[in-house]
């Protein structure tokens, strides 16, 4: 008895790889999302296997019906719509079961939206990933909190009829960033386009988005100063008035001005 967590492509069927194909062909069964879109996949494979349909709607009551087989000495294939099992999709309650249970688990790793959005937005570094956001605005708000202040880029996945509305909540919480939204990933019409939040999604939203947004800006220490303070700081490294008046102004987003009248107010400066 085996549990098979099995990668599948998230767009292009070509993507599919040997082993996925080779675990779908031997298992005794597949436990899918949608058995109509696990069809297309396994009659583009040749492959002909008893579908169960296993979502999160019904996730926990699915697990035990799954776990029962697997104990009968099954070997079970477990695959979502489209990309890694688990991650955003259902999976975790069954796992969890067959482990307790001293089941064998494998995996069979495939593609995913969020690896496959941050290679091409370029992403180095590492990045938060937290998926889908609930629908509830207090519950969106308690999911990212954590992650405000981090330096790092955070990503989610949005539906089309919701990529706007988060979008917006995004840019309520976090203010203006810079983002990136992938859609159609390794489809003909793979798309990436770079907007901010405040801007929102450009066109009409159409398939599955993957929303990754930058992470907040380190804070500059020279801004716990006073501006005379930090004026004296960059003439003190060798900076002539102009350059410096300059360089603090934009650094605190204020007028030049405003900082060259401290040249005139406090003698030495």
């Amino acid at each position: 008895m085996a549990l098979y967590i099995v990668g599948t492509p998230i767009g292009n069927l070509k993507d599919v790889t040997e082993r996925a194909r080779e675990t779908l062909e031997k298992v005794d069964l597949v436990a899918c999302e949608d058995t109509r879109r696990t069809a297309i996949l396994l009659n583009a494979l040749g492959i002909k296997k008893p579908l169960v349909s296993y979502y999160k709607q019904k996730e926990k009551e699915g697990a035990e019906k799954l776990v029962a087989l697997l104990k009968e000495g099954k070997e079970i294939a477990l695959v979502s719509d489209a990309g890694m099992p688990v991650i955003s999709d259902p999976g975790a309650v069954l796992v969890r079961r067959a482990r307790e249970e001293g089941i064998r688990i494998e995996t069979v790793p495939g593609p995913t939206a969020v690896t496959t959005a941050a290679a091409l937005a370029g992403l180095d570094g590492g990045f938060v990933f937290i998926g889908f956001l609930p629908e509830k605005a207090a519950d969106k708000r308690r999911r990212i909190e954590p992650f405000i202040a981090s330096p790092l880029p955070l990503v989610f996945y949005a539906g089309p009829h919701d990529v706007k509305g988060i979008l917006a909540f995004l840019y309520g919480v976090f203010g203006d960033r810079k983002a990136y939204l992938a859609k159609e990933l390794t489809k003909l019409h793979e798309t990436l386009v770079e907007t901010t939040l405040a801007a929102g999604c450009p066109d009409e939203p159409r398939g599955e988005y993957v929303i990754l947004v930058e992470g907040r800006a380190a804070e500059n220490p020279l801004l716990a100063l006073s501006p005379e303070e930090h004026l004296a700081h960059y003439l003190a490294q060798g900076l002539d008035k102009k350059t410096a008046i300059k360089k603090v102004a934009s650094e605190r987003n204020v007028p030049k001005d405003e900082i060259y009248r401290l040249t005139i107010v406090h003698d030495g400066v």
